[in-house]
């Protein structure tokens, strides 16, 4: 890396939002009378705050050279030798890296442009932080499988009462079977893809494995083609995910684990490539 890599928002970004926020403040202003605007206010700051938080985010910048990576926001800059990286941590999509004194963290942003490459320079600069000894088993909290079953819940109870509402009248057969058959088909789809995420990884020498809900799955290092970290693209942004690519053209999606997504990542790469014959798959 003989030149600095900048990692930074295109400025049309900040434009588009900043455009945005101020025509969302006009409509406010002069859309409404003076009562209801005045009473629109908590919602007004509470938008505020988010549009803030947004900004932040899409206005910060990356920077890495062969000794350091900087991140920049509107509050000022932070620096960290890759040297004076003493411990990694995070949750979801975020890594933070702290200094061995503790006094200091640098956080990269996930929402820039090629944040899976500042991880890949990361892994590749401190390979030491990511130890599959230190990360033997990764584990996915009860919070995602909590959250399908309220929401299964809540949409048993909706289709059920909407069936007992219309029972007396002459649509019930038709309209309540629809409604039932809705929920019958959204619960298979989230029962899916909640079922289809493995809810813990455990790593033993050149074997990976993977237990589900109802099943258990065992991985040689090399069954695994690569290890990648790709995302997709909705309205809240990138979600991102691990995908390990087998030997047989298929595929197996890792998510939501207890800890920071990339930190599992860099784990199960380094993994790979020091259990794999073939050391240059990754």
């Amino acid at each position: 890396m003989n030149e600095p890599r900048v990692f930074k928002n295109s400025p049309f970004a900040l434009i588009v939002l900043i455009i945005f926020f101020v025509f969302m403040l006009a409509f406010i202003a002069f859309g409404s009378s003076f009562d209801s605007a005045f009473s629109m206010l908590p919602f007004a700051v509470f938008g505020m705050l988010i549009f803030g938080a947004i900004f932040l985010s899409v206005s910060s910048k990356v920077i890495l050279t062969d000794d350091e990576i900087t991140t920049q926001s509107l509050f000022g800059s932070k620096s960290m030798r890759w040297s004076d990286i003493g411990r990694v941590s995070g949750r979801g999509f975020n890594i933070k890296l702290h200094d061995y004194n503790e006094d200091m963290t640098v956080t990269p942003s996930p929402g820039l442009p090629g944040y899976e490459e500042i991880i890949d320079i990361l892994g590749s600069k401190r390979p030491d932080l990511f130890s599959s000894q230190e990360y033997g088993e990764m584990r996915r909290g009860l919070g995602p499988l909590a959250l399908f079953m309220s929401v299964l819940l809540l949409l048993l109870g909706i289709s059920l009462s909407f069936f007992l509402s219309i029972m007396d009248t002459s649509e019930a057969p038709f309209a309540g079977l629809i409604a039932l058959l809705a929920f019958v088909l959204f619960a298979a789809f989230a029962a899916a893809m909640v079922f289809s995420i493995p809810n813990s990884l455990t790593l033993e020498r050149n074997s990976l494995i993977l237990k589900y809900v109802f099943s258990e799955k065992t991985l040689l290092a090399d069954e695994i083609a690569s290890v990648r970290l790709s995302f997709t693209q909705s309205r809240n942004g990138k979600q991102y995910f691990i995908a390990l690519m087998l030997t047989n053209r298929k595929s197996i999606r890792i998510s939501g684990l207890g800890i920071s997504l990339p930190i599992a990542y860099l784990v199960l790469k380094n993994w790979h490539a020091q259990n794999s014959s073939d050391k240059s798959k990754n």
